[in-house]
Protein backbone atom coordinates (compact mmCIF):
# COMPACT_ATOMS: atom_id res chain seq x y z
CA UNK A 1 0.00 0.00 0.00
CA UNK A 2 1.57 3.34 -1.02
CA UNK A 3 1.75 6.44 1.19
CA UNK A 4 -1.09 8.19 -0.63
CA UNK A 5 -3.48 5.28 -0.01
CA UNK A 6 -2.45 5.03 3.65
CA UNK A 7 -3.19 8.74 4.13
CA UNK A 8 -6.56 8.35 2.41
CA UNK A 9 -7.56 5.46 4.72
CA UNK A 10 -6.46 7.50 7.76
CA UNK A 11 -8.61 10.42 6.62
CA UNK A 12 -11.63 8.16 6.03
CA UNK A 13 -11.33 6.41 9.39
CA UNK A 14 -10.82 9.71 11.24
CA UNK A 15 -13.87 11.32 9.64
CA UNK A 16 -15.85 8.13 10.22
CA UNK A 17 -15.48 8.58 13.98
CA UNK A 18 -15.87 12.36 14.22
CA UNK A 19 -19.44 12.05 15.44
CA UNK A 20 -21.24 11.19 18.66
CA UNK A 21 -21.98 7.61 19.73
CA UNK A 22 -18.95 6.30 17.87
CA UNK A 23 -16.92 3.34 19.05
CA UNK A 24 -13.54 2.43 17.61
CA UNK A 25 -12.70 -1.24 17.70
CA UNK A 26 -9.39 -2.69 16.52
CA UNK A 27 -10.24 -6.35 16.91
CA UNK A 28 -9.85 -8.91 19.65
CA UNK A 29 -6.50 -10.13 18.38
CA UNK A 30 -5.11 -6.65 19.06
CA UNK A 31 -6.01 -7.02 22.76
CA UNK A 32 -3.35 -9.17 24.34
CA UNK A 33 -5.26 -9.90 27.56
CA UNK A 34 -8.30 -11.33 25.75
CA UNK A 35 -7.70 -14.87 24.57
CA UNK A 36 -9.73 -15.17 21.41
CA UNK A 37 -8.11 -18.49 20.64
CA UNK A 38 -11.37 -20.11 19.76
CA UNK A 39 -12.11 -23.67 18.62
CA UNK A 40 -10.95 -24.15 15.04
CA UNK A 41 -10.94 -27.90 14.47
CA UNK A 42 -13.86 -28.62 12.13
CA UNK A 43 -12.30 -27.21 8.96
CA UNK A 44 -13.93 -24.88 6.43
CA UNK A 45 -16.49 -27.40 5.12
CA UNK A 46 -19.72 -27.51 7.15
CA UNK A 47 -21.28 -30.97 7.59
CA UNK A 48 -24.98 -31.84 7.84
CA UNK A 49 -24.73 -32.96 11.46
CA UNK A 50 -23.65 -29.46 12.47
CA UNK A 51 -27.22 -28.25 11.89
CA UNK A 52 -28.62 -31.13 13.92
CA UNK A 53 -29.30 -30.91 17.63
CA UNK A 54 -26.10 -29.93 19.49
CA UNK A 55 -27.35 -29.93 23.07
CA UNK A 56 -28.45 -32.88 25.20
CA UNK A 57 -30.90 -31.24 27.59
CA UNK A 58 -28.52 -30.56 30.45
CA UNK A 59 -29.26 -27.78 32.91
CA UNK A 60 -28.70 -24.28 31.42
CA UNK A 61 -28.40 -25.50 27.83
CA UNK A 62 -30.39 -23.78 25.07
CA UNK A 63 -30.75 -24.05 21.30
CA UNK A 64 -32.76 -22.55 18.48
CA UNK A 65 -33.20 -22.82 14.71
CA UNK A 66 -34.02 -19.46 13.12
CA UNK A 67 -35.46 -18.48 9.73
CA UNK A 68 -36.37 -15.13 8.17
CA UNK A 69 -37.63 -14.13 4.74
CA UNK A 70 -38.47 -11.16 2.56
CA UNK A 71 -41.35 -12.08 0.23
CA UNK A 72 -42.03 -10.70 -3.23
CA UNK A 73 -45.05 -8.71 -2.03
CA UNK A 74 -42.87 -6.82 0.45
CA UNK A 75 -43.99 -8.79 3.52
CA UNK A 76 -41.58 -10.16 6.12
CA UNK A 77 -41.70 -13.48 7.94
CA UNK A 78 -39.61 -14.71 10.88
CA UNK A 79 -39.82 -17.92 12.90
CA UNK A 80 -37.67 -19.80 15.39
CA UNK A 81 -37.92 -23.26 16.93
CA UNK A 82 -36.54 -22.96 20.47
CA UNK A 83 -35.62 -25.23 23.34
CA UNK A 84 -34.23 -24.11 26.68
CA UNK A 85 -33.33 -26.02 29.84
CA UNK A 86 -33.23 -23.44 32.60
CA UNK A 87 -35.64 -23.61 35.55
CA UNK A 88 -37.57 -26.20 33.58
CA UNK A 89 -37.52 -27.59 30.05
CA UNK A 90 -39.27 -25.28 27.60
CA UNK A 91 -40.04 -25.91 23.92
CA UNK A 92 -41.70 -23.26 21.78
CA UNK A 93 -42.04 -21.68 18.35
CA UNK A 94 -42.19 -17.94 17.84
CA UNK A 95 -43.27 -16.25 14.61
CA UNK A 96 -43.70 -12.75 13.20
CA UNK A 97 -45.46 -11.81 9.99
CA UNK A 98 -45.50 -8.21 8.78
CA UNK A 99 -47.44 -7.06 5.72
CA UNK A 100 -49.40 -4.07 4.42
CA UNK A 101 -52.60 -6.11 4.14
CA UNK A 102 -52.52 -7.84 7.54
CA UNK A 103 -50.38 -5.58 9.70
CA UNK A 104 -48.20 -7.14 12.39
CA UNK A 105 -48.86 -10.71 13.55
CA UNK A 106 -46.91 -12.24 16.41
CA UNK A 107 -47.60 -15.68 17.87
CA UNK A 108 -45.88 -17.90 20.41
CA UNK A 109 -46.75 -21.57 20.87
CA UNK A 110 -45.43 -23.84 23.64
CA UNK A 111 -45.17 -27.62 23.40
CA UNK A 112 -44.78 -30.47 25.84
CA UNK A 113 -41.68 -32.63 25.87
CA UNK A 114 -43.52 -35.59 24.35
CA UNK A 115 -44.61 -33.38 21.42
CA UNK A 116 -41.10 -32.54 20.22
CA UNK A 117 -38.25 -34.42 18.56
CA UNK A 118 -34.75 -33.65 17.26
CA UNK A 119 -32.08 -35.40 15.22
CA UNK A 120 -28.30 -35.43 15.70
CA UNK A 121 -27.62 -36.30 12.05
CA UNK A 122 -29.14 -33.22 10.42
CA UNK A 123 -31.68 -30.47 11.00
CA UNK A 124 -34.89 -32.37 11.75
CA UNK A 125 -36.93 -30.52 14.35
CA UNK A 126 -40.57 -31.34 15.03
CA UNK A 127 -42.87 -29.56 17.47
CA UNK A 128 -46.45 -30.77 17.28
CA UNK A 129 -47.60 -30.43 13.67
CA UNK A 130 -44.75 -28.04 12.86
CA UNK A 131 -41.33 -28.90 11.53
CA UNK A 132 -37.98 -27.51 10.38
CA UNK A 133 -36.12 -30.06 8.24
CA UNK A 134 -33.11 -29.72 5.93
CA UNK A 135 -29.65 -30.80 4.84
CA UNK A 136 -27.78 -27.46 4.32
CA UNK A 137 -28.93 -27.37 0.68
CA UNK A 138 -32.71 -27.67 0.89
CA UNK A 139 -35.13 -27.11 3.76
CA UNK A 140 -38.82 -27.47 4.45
CA UNK A 141 -40.38 -25.35 7.18
CA UNK A 142 -44.03 -25.68 8.15
CA UNK A 143 -46.20 -23.88 10.68
CA UNK A 144 -49.68 -25.35 11.10
CA UNK A 145 -52.66 -22.96 11.21
CA UNK A 146 -54.05 -25.17 13.99
CA UNK A 147 -51.28 -23.94 16.29
CA UNK A 148 -51.12 -20.28 15.25
CA UNK A 149 -54.74 -19.08 15.26
CA UNK A 150 -55.30 -19.64 11.56
CA UNK A 151 -51.89 -18.48 10.35
CA UNK A 152 -50.14 -21.19 8.38
CA UNK A 153 -47.08 -21.35 6.15
CA UNK A 154 -45.20 -23.96 4.12
CA UNK A 155 -41.72 -22.94 2.97
CA UNK A 156 -39.26 -24.61 0.61
CA UNK A 157 -35.81 -23.06 0.98
CA UNK A 158 -33.03 -23.70 -1.56
CA UNK A 159 -29.58 -22.42 -0.60
CA UNK A 160 -27.73 -20.08 -2.98
CA UNK A 161 -24.60 -19.90 -0.81
CA UNK A 162 -22.64 -22.46 1.17
CA UNK A 163 -23.01 -22.54 4.97
CA UNK A 164 -20.84 -20.16 6.96
CA UNK A 165 -19.33 -20.09 10.42
CA UNK A 166 -16.33 -18.13 11.70
CA UNK A 167 -13.82 -20.89 12.54
CA UNK A 168 -15.95 -23.48 14.42
CA UNK A 169 -18.61 -20.85 15.12
CA UNK A 170 -17.99 -21.08 18.87
CA UNK A 171 -17.16 -18.29 21.32
CA UNK A 172 -15.85 -20.01 24.41
CA UNK A 173 -14.47 -18.96 27.78
CA UNK A 174 -13.41 -21.73 30.14
CA UNK A 175 -16.22 -24.33 29.93
CA UNK A 176 -18.96 -21.87 28.90
CA UNK A 177 -19.73 -21.25 25.24
CA UNK A 178 -22.13 -19.78 22.71
CA UNK A 179 -22.23 -21.06 19.11
CA UNK A 180 -23.60 -19.85 15.79
CA UNK A 181 -23.90 -21.44 12.35
CA UNK A 182 -25.32 -19.60 9.33
CA UNK A 183 -26.57 -22.78 7.65
CA UNK A 184 -28.13 -20.88 4.73
CA UNK A 185 -26.71 -17.34 4.41
CA UNK A 186 -29.00 -16.74 1.43
CA UNK A 187 -31.56 -18.83 -0.42
CA UNK A 188 -34.56 -18.82 -2.71
CA UNK A 189 -37.93 -19.66 -1.19
CA UNK A 190 -41.29 -20.86 -2.47
CA UNK A 191 -44.09 -20.21 0.00
CA UNK A 192 -47.68 -21.34 0.51
CA UNK A 193 -49.26 -18.94 2.98
CA UNK A 194 -52.63 -18.76 4.69
CA UNK A 195 -53.65 -15.67 6.70
CA UNK A 196 -57.19 -15.14 7.97
CA UNK A 197 -58.49 -17.66 5.45
CA UNK A 198 -56.70 -16.03 2.51
CA UNK A 199 -54.27 -18.28 0.62
CA UNK A 200 -51.25 -17.04 -1.32
CA UNK A 201 -48.37 -18.52 -3.30
CA UNK A 202 -45.26 -16.37 -3.12
CA UNK A 203 -41.53 -16.40 -3.76
CA UNK A 204 -38.75 -14.54 -2.02
CA UNK A 205 -35.37 -14.62 -0.29
CA UNK A 206 -34.67 -16.57 2.88
CA UNK A 207 -32.03 -17.07 5.56
CA UNK A 208 -31.50 -19.76 8.21
CA UNK A 209 -29.12 -19.95 11.15
CA UNK A 210 -28.69 -22.12 14.23
CA UNK A 211 -27.56 -21.12 17.73
CA UNK A 212 -26.82 -23.10 20.88
CA UNK A 213 -24.94 -22.86 24.16
CA UNK A 214 -24.52 -24.26 27.65
CA UNK A 215 -24.91 -21.30 29.99
CA UNK A 216 -27.34 -18.39 30.44
CA UNK A 217 -26.39 -15.75 27.89
CA UNK A 218 -26.13 -13.10 30.61
CA UNK A 219 -23.07 -14.91 31.97
CA UNK A 220 -21.22 -14.35 28.71
CA UNK A 221 -22.67 -11.20 27.16
CA UNK A 222 -24.27 -7.88 27.98
CA UNK A 223 -25.91 -8.10 24.57
CA UNK A 224 -25.28 -8.04 20.84
CA UNK A 225 -26.24 -6.40 17.59
CA UNK A 226 -26.77 -8.63 14.54
CA UNK A 227 -27.83 -7.97 10.95
CA UNK A 228 -28.33 -10.03 7.86
CA UNK A 229 -29.35 -8.58 4.52
CA UNK A 230 -28.66 -8.42 0.83
CA UNK A 231 -28.24 -6.10 -2.08
CA UNK A 232 -28.89 -7.13 -5.65
CA UNK A 233 -25.39 -8.63 -5.83
CA UNK A 234 -24.24 -9.42 -2.28
CA UNK A 235 -25.29 -11.11 0.94
CA UNK A 236 -24.06 -9.41 4.11
CA UNK A 237 -24.04 -10.67 7.70
CA UNK A 238 -22.56 -8.54 10.44
CA UNK A 239 -22.65 -8.71 14.21
CA UNK A 240 -20.97 -7.37 17.31
CA UNK A 241 -21.12 -9.24 20.61
CA UNK A 242 -20.52 -7.36 23.86
CA UNK A 243 -18.97 -9.63 26.47
CA UNK A 244 -19.85 -9.00 30.11
CA UNK A 245 -17.41 -7.24 32.41
CA UNK A 246 -16.74 -10.55 34.15
CA UNK A 247 -15.60 -11.97 30.77
CA UNK A 248 -13.37 -9.03 29.92
CA UNK A 249 -15.86 -6.44 28.63
CA UNK A 250 -14.74 -6.81 25.02
CA UNK A 251 -16.58 -6.30 21.75
CA UNK A 252 -16.28 -9.09 19.19
CA UNK A 253 -17.19 -8.03 15.63
CA UNK A 254 -18.07 -10.32 12.74
CA UNK A 255 -18.40 -9.38 9.07
CA UNK A 256 -19.29 -11.72 6.20
CA UNK A 257 -19.86 -10.60 2.60
CA UNK A 258 -20.46 -13.09 -0.22
CA UNK A 259 -22.11 -13.61 -3.58
CA UNK A 260 -22.92 -16.59 -5.78
CA UNK A 261 -20.17 -15.88 -8.30
CA UNK A 262 -17.19 -15.30 -5.98
CA UNK A 263 -18.23 -17.03 -2.78
CA UNK A 264 -16.92 -15.38 0.39
CA UNK A 265 -15.49 -11.91 -0.26
CA UNK A 266 -15.04 -10.71 3.34
CA UNK A 267 -14.64 -12.97 6.37
CA UNK A 268 -13.60 -11.09 9.52
CA UNK A 269 -14.00 -12.44 13.04
CA UNK A 270 -12.51 -10.37 15.84
CA UNK A 271 -9.65 -9.31 13.58
CA UNK A 272 -7.78 -6.05 13.12
CA UNK A 273 -9.12 -3.62 10.56
CA UNK A 274 -12.82 -3.65 11.43
CA UNK A 275 -14.41 -0.46 12.76
CA UNK A 276 -17.95 0.18 14.01
CA UNK A 277 -20.00 3.29 14.74
CA UNK A 278 -23.48 3.50 16.29
CA UNK A 279 -26.00 6.34 16.03
CA UNK A 280 -29.73 7.07 16.41
CA UNK A 281 -30.20 5.97 20.01
CA UNK A 282 -33.34 3.88 20.53
CA UNK A 283 -35.89 5.59 22.76
CA UNK A 284 -39.19 4.46 24.32
CA UNK A 285 -38.91 0.76 23.48
CA UNK A 286 -37.70 -0.56 26.81
CA UNK A 287 -38.88 -0.32 30.40
CA UNK A 288 -35.51 1.11 31.35
CA UNK A 289 -33.17 3.62 29.78
CA UNK A 290 -29.74 2.86 31.17
CA UNK A 291 -28.45 0.75 28.27
CA UNK A 292 -27.69 2.74 25.12
CA UNK A 293 -28.66 0.83 21.99
CA UNK A 294 -28.82 2.29 18.51
CA UNK A 295 -30.75 1.67 15.31
CA UNK A 296 -28.11 2.82 12.82
CA UNK A 297 -24.81 0.96 12.49
CA UNK A 298 -21.83 1.76 10.28
CA UNK A 299 -19.11 -0.81 9.64
CA UNK A 300 -15.88 0.13 7.89
CA UNK A 301 -13.05 -2.22 6.93
CA UNK A 302 -9.40 -1.27 6.62
CA UNK A 303 -9.65 -1.80 2.84
CA UNK A 304 -12.42 0.81 2.60
CA UNK A 305 -15.59 -1.26 2.43
CA UNK A 306 -18.45 0.53 4.17
CA UNK A 307 -21.77 -0.97 5.31
CA UNK A 308 -24.58 1.12 6.80
CA UNK A 309 -27.59 -0.57 8.41
CA UNK A 310 -30.60 1.52 9.41
CA UNK A 311 -33.43 0.02 11.43
CA UNK A 312 -36.62 1.47 9.97
CA UNK A 313 -39.60 -0.39 11.42
CA UNK A 314 -39.90 -2.41 14.61
CA UNK A 315 -41.32 -5.87 13.88
CA UNK A 316 -40.68 -7.40 17.32
CA UNK A 317 -39.90 -5.95 20.73
CA UNK A 318 -40.24 -8.42 23.59
CA UNK A 319 -39.21 -8.87 27.19
CA UNK A 320 -37.31 -12.15 27.16
CA UNK A 321 -38.40 -13.27 30.62
CA UNK A 322 -42.04 -12.84 29.68
CA UNK A 323 -41.48 -14.73 26.45
CA UNK A 324 -39.81 -17.63 28.28
CA UNK A 325 -42.84 -17.94 30.57
CA UNK A 326 -40.85 -17.81 33.81
CA UNK A 327 -42.83 -18.28 37.06
CA UNK A 328 -43.72 -14.95 38.71
CA UNK A 329 -41.47 -15.50 41.78
CA UNK A 330 -38.45 -15.88 39.48
CA UNK A 331 -39.45 -12.81 37.47
CA UNK A 332 -39.90 -10.83 40.71
CA UNK A 333 -36.40 -11.74 41.91
CA UNK A 334 -34.88 -10.83 38.54
CA UNK A 335 -36.76 -7.53 38.46
CA UNK A 336 -35.46 -6.69 41.92
CA UNK A 337 -31.97 -7.36 40.58
CA UNK A 338 -32.77 -4.93 37.72
CA UNK A 339 -32.23 -7.61 35.09
CA UNK A 340 -34.66 -6.76 32.33
CA UNK A 341 -33.59 -8.30 28.99
CA UNK A 342 -35.21 -7.24 25.73
CA UNK A 343 -35.10 -8.52 22.17
CA UNK A 344 -35.81 -6.05 19.35
CA UNK A 345 -35.98 -6.71 15.62
CA UNK A 346 -36.20 -4.12 12.83
CA UNK A 347 -37.05 -4.22 9.16
CA UNK A 348 -33.93 -2.44 7.92
CA UNK A 349 -32.34 -0.60 5.01
CA UNK A 350 -28.83 -1.44 3.83
CA UNK A 351 -26.18 0.54 1.95
CA UNK A 352 -22.98 -1.19 0.86
CA UNK A 353 -20.17 0.97 -0.52
CA UNK A 354 -16.89 -0.25 -1.91
CA UNK A 355 -14.53 2.16 -3.65
CA UNK A 356 -16.86 4.60 -5.43
CA UNK A 357 -19.72 2.15 -5.98
CA UNK A 358 -22.81 2.02 -3.79
CA UNK A 359 -25.51 -0.65 -3.57
CA UNK A 360 -28.79 -0.49 -1.69
CA UNK A 361 -30.58 -3.39 -0.09
CA UNK A 362 -32.72 -4.61 2.79
CA UNK A 363 -32.47 -6.89 5.78
CA UNK A 364 -33.28 -7.68 9.39
CA UNK A 365 -31.55 -5.95 12.31
CA UNK A 366 -31.59 -7.70 15.68
CA UNK A 367 -30.70 -6.12 19.01
CA UNK A 368 -30.32 -8.31 22.09
CA UNK A 369 -30.18 -6.44 25.40
CA UNK A 370 -29.37 -9.07 28.02
CA UNK A 371 -29.14 -6.76 31.01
Amino acid sequence: MNLKNKKMILIIVTSFFMSSCARLYNGSFAQSDFQLIQPDELGPSVKKWEDGVRTSGKHNEFEWWYFDAKLEDGSLFVCYFYKVHFIKDRFFIGMNYSSKDHGEIFKLKYFKKDQVSFSKDSCNVTMGKNYFIGDLKNYKITLSPDDFDGFGIDIELAARLDPYRPQDGIIKTEDDYFAWLAAVPDGHIDVDLIVNGEKKKLEGDGYHDHNWGNTPLQRLFDGWTWFRGKTEEHTIITAELYTSDERGGYDIPILYIANEQDGIIVNRFGQDGLFTRYSDRIENLYNKKNEPYFSTIDILTIDNQHIRVTGEKVIDNSNLFQRMGLPWPIKWVLNQAKIDPYYTRFNSDLIYKVNDKSQKGFGVLEIMDLK
